[in-house]
């Protein structure tokens, strides 16, 4: 079934089955309840690419990012598919598995595509990388805090500042010797955590032994982690981890050399879930507002996309704070932080 055959089964022009499709206010009511109901009849539905030619628009958008195995992505991909989901635009996804050169591919089959804009989540492009991109002036926003393109358009959670508070609490408890351990993937990621450790540590006022390490991010990465400090006697009063992933590894890892959480080591995430506040101890963690980071960056390209946001030629910059959830995992004794968790 094609609008040829709707047209001849209609008894009317192909021109005015595309009206119907695509310019609806174009023609009689008659006519066009006459034209819905063949096409209703026969289950026929425009072909969306064609009409994307015919519209200049394909009211889709793509959503490039490094993987799916994290709650932080998962709900990055929600915020995004929710909002969307209300503007009536399809998402398309890439997973990227941060390699520049997949993102690369992903941009140009993406732009090819004819999709009305790109949200591109912790990007390892840069600007010369792309010339799909610089020829076609798609509309864009980049969830992640390192700039592409002079112009992006950029929105992230501070987790530089969530680092401060996090090891500056760790602080307050009396714990002196403090160890991060890294996403070693996500560099970003791990240079704006090591500013904020050494920010509340400049703060402090007294000397804290500070290192950071690299780890896999996932229970494995964690759990070996913690097996390398235990071996190297390298067992810090506190532990920093990337993930709730990473701490959930480490916990085992303590459990299983026998050393107690959090009386011989303090331990905490720089990401919440709702497993964290069932472990034994409650982990501490960062709460990343990652759906409405995921809400806005769609808001934001959709904004661009049909012009209701008139931009001046900078960049814009929308930053999200995350929120330490205090519980037991990190020496915290006041009840008082578990009431209103």
């Amino acid at each position: 079934m094609n609008i040829k055959r709707i047209a001849e089964l209609a008894g009317v022009s192909v021109a005015t089955v595309s009206r119907v499709v695509n310019h609806p206010e174009r023609v009689r009511e008659e006519t066009r309840e006459h034209v819905l109901s063949v096409m209703q009849k026969y289950n026929y539905t425009p072909n969306w690419f064609a009409q994307s030619l015919n519209l200049e628009s394909s009211k889709t958008i793509a959503l490039l990012i490094p993987g799916i195995e994290t709650n932080f992505f998962q709900q990055i991909i929600s915020g995004v598919e929710t909002v969307a989901g209300n503007k009536a635009y399809a998402v398309l996804f890439g997973q990227t598995n941060n390699q520049a050169v997949r993102e690369a591919e992903f941009v140009d089959m993406m732009v090819h595509r004819k999709v009305d804009g790109i949200i591109q989540v912790n990007s390892r492009l840069n600007g010369e990388g792309t010339p799909a991109l610089q020829t076609f002036e798609l509309p864009r926003v980049h969830i992640g805090k390192n700039r592409i393109y002079t112009g992006d358009t950029l929105c992230y959670i501070d987790i530089e500042e969530g680092a401060r508070r996090m090891t500056q609490h760790l602080i307050e408890l009396g714990h002196n010797t403090v160890i991060a351990l890294f996403d070693e993937i996500q560099g970003d990621n791990s240079e704006q955590i090591n500013a904020g450790c050494h920010r509340a540590i400049r703060e402090a006022g007294h000397y804290v032994a500070f290192s950071s390490a690299q780890a896999e991010n996932s229970v494995r990465g964690g759990y070996l982690a913690v097996q390398r400090l235990i071996q190297s006697n390298r067992l810090p009063e506190a532990l920093i981890t990337a993930s709730d992933l990473q701490a959930v590894g480490a916990m085992k890892a303590a459990r299983d050399a026998h050393i107690r959480i959090p009386r011989d080591m303090a331990l905490t995430s720089l990401t919440d879930s709702a497993v964290c506040s069932v472990l034994s101890p409650a982990l501490t963690a960062l709460e990343l507002p990652s759906k409405k980071l995921g809400m806005a960056a769609a808001r934001m390209l959709i904004d661009q996309i049909e012009g209701t946001m008139h931009y001046v030629d900078m960049p814009h910059d929308l930053i999200l704070q995350p929120k330490l959830k205090i519980r037991e995992s990190c020496g915290n004794t006041q009840d008082i932080y578990e009431w209103f968790d």
